[in-house]
């Protein structure tokens, strides 16, 4: 059973933080809604670089906790790449970036901590979904406007079986010039 979802999902907050901070002005919020910190992050007013970037997303590790006896281990996963074309329209209004699938997310997460200034991000959420399972997750890292990095962590309990899960994730992300003719993604 593999998680990357919330790595996913934790790499989409990064993009859409990492469109917030410039120049000394900071975020720190606690309880607050993914909303809050979008409708925050985007009165900021910096934005990346439109263009085309390079994705990377690592699951580092993962364990899972209460699987059925003989259930095999999970593969590593090998690092996933891929090119995004990043438009001005989606820079001017970065809440659209991640709209598709995100509904249950915003319904059902609430930031503890997020905090963001001079470069840096450092985040702290839970979600509990209507499914009854819980997802718990951090995330820190470095951004610009043509580059970033983030770890993650999230921890999935509540799964059928009694089983919870843990997975660790890095994403690298950078811009590497104008979009191409065919965006490959995005």
């Amino acid at each position: 059973m593999r998680s990357i979802a919330p790595a996913a999902t934790v790499a989409a907050l990064v993009l859409l933080g990492a469109c917030g901070k410039h120049d000394g002005n900071a975020v720190s919020m606690t309880n607050a809604s993914v909303d809050t910190v979008a409708n925050v992050a985007k009165a900021q007013q910096i934005k990346l670089q439109p263009g085309q970037w390079d994705m990377t997303v690592e699951m580092v590790s993962q364990e899972i906790k209460g699987a059925p006896a003989g259930m095999p281990a999970q593969p590593k996963m090998p690092p996933v790449s891929t090119k995004i074309c990043l438009t001005k329209e989606q820079v001017e209004k970065p809440e659209n970036m991640f709209a598709n699938g995100q509904a249950d997310f915003k319904k059902n997460c609430v930031f503890d901590k997020f905090d963001m200034s001079d470069g840096k991000i450092s985040t702290q959420m839970h979600c509990t979904m209507p499914n009854g399972m819980k997802v718990e997750g951090t995330n820190s890292g470095t951004f610009s406007a043509t580059e970033m990095a983030s770890e993650s962590t999230a921890t999935v309990s509540g799964m059928p079986g009694g089983m919870s899960s843990t997975t660790r994730t890095k994403m690298s992300a950078k811009r590497t010039g104008d979009c191409s003719a065919t965006p490959t993604a995005g």
